[in-house]
């Protein structure tokens, strides 16, 4: 957004005294968000995902180097194993993220949800200082609380996978400095948000989605401006354009690979049945809901309806249409034009991006809602002359602000009721408790979901994934090595992704001679996994 709304700002110098407003409504976000989580420090169970960055980053602060998911690349720094792409895509920027915490605390799992929540929470607040360089205290204090009490953000920011609360924190970033530069165009400033958009595509490639977005409706709305600031300053643009590159240089050798695993995924018309379901839970606020009371089973999620709704979609809906309506000002409507396009543009590129089916790929499109509602807030606000729909929009507002709180209320209820269910049970938490410090003994994984948090939270197994060699079998799965000091894991049948495992547990159970099974149940008696172990 080169110029400000109604081109004029709120004021030429930000009171000092409104940032200590914004700084005073983020502290009790951030305390209220460490309030509301603190069952999530031990409950739902540790995800593969979650833990694989931060097993990462532990064996990192130790000087371990456990096993880890087939794709992992580290270097070697003062003799330890610095992650730098955990997938041929994803870097090692989350892993990163961990090390100063687990440095001072420990890697355990309550300081890793801590830590992502401080991230979380932290682009939440270089949001709000964004908001108020645009449109004021008031504004941006009601835009953090949005983002804050969304239920995707909240959890993700608690229970992140797929390098959610980085890509988030990037954004967050780039756009408060981006505002700094429009306002005093400090070419630090330009060159600083290019380099954490760079960082946040280094993080995940995924975020180019969100760029081009931005970058195509910034063409529409402010090609005039782009165009004298690059020409009359056309220095500070190179500098940034190579400022955006240098993080992500580490990506391009590697874009073959990323290329690769593209042409794995199923065809987009396959997609498009869960991707439409997923942005739906995206906006209804029920996605991680629906993903704790099926056990994380994808395929499951949407058979039920949920009980919360949170009707943000609708609100923005209405939105656009209050825009269409009572916006009249050239320069409002070009903001507020730039933000719409943007959104859509971010989303429908999500819908195009092959594998993007989980809330960690649409949230990408996330802060533009809320910073929507917040900007077409504060102009109808302001605009004294029609107290009908100020009225109404603060209703709005505070419909939407009670049923986030309900949601996440309610999700958190289930977690306390479940203790998590399936591939976010505890149960694997309680095992990795007992084996801890068993150097006697080797863990193999059969499926996919158990290596890990094995790496995480324990310090002295040795682990092996046998089962990513299968596929060269064709089908016909070899004998398990019968040897005393090995527990083999496998899912309880509905859990397990590969499906490798459940030929060795159905021949277990069967009574096969030697050979001992240990069911491991969640907090509801259901049991999510078994220990095969031969006796002799």
């Amino acid at each position: 957004m080169p110029e400000s709304p109604e081109g004029e700002r709120t004021s030429s110098h930000p009171t000092s005294r409104g940032l200590l407003f914004t700084l005073v409504a983020w502290s009790v976000l951030s305390i209220g968000t460490l309030g509301a989580m603190q069952q999530n420090v031990a409950a739902p169970g540790m995800y593969y995902d979650e833990a694989l960055f931060a097993g990462l980053a532990k064996d990192f602060v130790t000087g371990q180097k456990r096993l880890h998911m087939p794709g992992c690349e580290r270097i070697t720094i003062f003799n330890r194993e610095l992650p730098v792409f955990v997938q041929p895509y994803i870097g090692g920027l989350k892993s990163w993220m961990f090390v100063p915490s687990f440095s001072v605390f420990g890697a355990t799992l309550a300081v890793a949800r801590l830590t992502t929540a401080f991230w979380a929470m932290l682009s939440v607040l270089f949001f709000m200082l964004g908001i108020r360089l645009w449109f004021g205290t008031g504004p941006a204090i009601i835009g953090g609380a949005l983002l804050t009490l969304d239920p995707t953000c909240f959890f993700l920011g608690i229970l992140d996978w797929g390098a959610a609360v980085p890509a988030l924190l990037c954004r967050c970033l780039a756009f408060y400095l981006a505002s700094v530069w429009s306002r005093n165009r400090s070419v630090v400033c330009l060159l600083l948000a290019a380099f954490f958009l760079g960082l946040g595509v280094f993080n995940k490639i995924d975020l180019a989605v969100f760029i081009a977005a931005t970058g195509i409706a910034g063409l529409i709305f402010y090609a005039r401006h782009i165009w004298h600031a690059i020409r009359t300053r056309w220095w500070a643009a190179a500098l940034a354009l190579l400022m955006f590159f240098l993080p992500i240089g580490l990506t391009l050798p590697r874009m073959s690979k990323v290329l690769a695993v593209e042409e794995q995924t199923p065809s987009l018309t396959s997609e498009l049945g869960e991707k439409l379901h997923t942005f739906l839970a995206l906006y209804d606020g029920s996605y991680f809901y629906r993903l704790m009371d099926v056990g994380g089973l994808f395929d499951k999620m949407y058979d039920q309806p949920a009980p919360i709704y949170v009707p943000l979609l609708p609100i923005l809906i209405i939105v656009f249409f209050a825009v269409a309506v009572f916006v009249r000002n050239k320069h409002r409507l070009q903001v507020i034009g730039f933000l719409i396009t943007a959104l859509v543009l971010t989303t429908v590129g999500v819908f195009l991006l092959p594998g993007a089916i989980r809330i960690h790929h649409a949230v990408l499109a996330f802060p533009f809602p809320q910073l929507i509602i917040v900007s077409v807030f504060s102009f109808l606000w302001n605009d004294q002359t029609r107290r009908g729909v100020r009225t109404i929009a603060a209703t709005a507002l505070v419909i939407l602000f009670a049923t986030q709180v309900h949601a996440i209320a309610t999700t958190e209820k289930l977690v306390n009721q479940t203790g998590g269910r399936g591939r976010w049970s505890n149960a694997l938490d309680q095992f990795c408790r007992e084996y801890k410090d068993r150097s006697d003994v080797v863990i193999a994984s059969l499926d996919w979901g158990f290596n890990e948090q094995l790496a995480f939270l324990t310090d002295t197994p040795r682990l092996v994934e046998p089962f990513w060699a299968f596929p060269a079998y064709q089908g016909n799965t070899p004998p398990l090595p019968a040897q005393p000091n090995y527990l083999y894991l496998a899912h309880s049948p509905e859990y397990s992704l590969f499906r490798y495992d459940v030929p060795y547990l159905q021949e277990a159970q069967a009574g096969a001679e030697g050979v001992e099974t240990q069911p491991y149940s969640d907090r509801e008696g259901h049991v999510v996994f078994y220990t095969i172990r031969f006796r002799y």
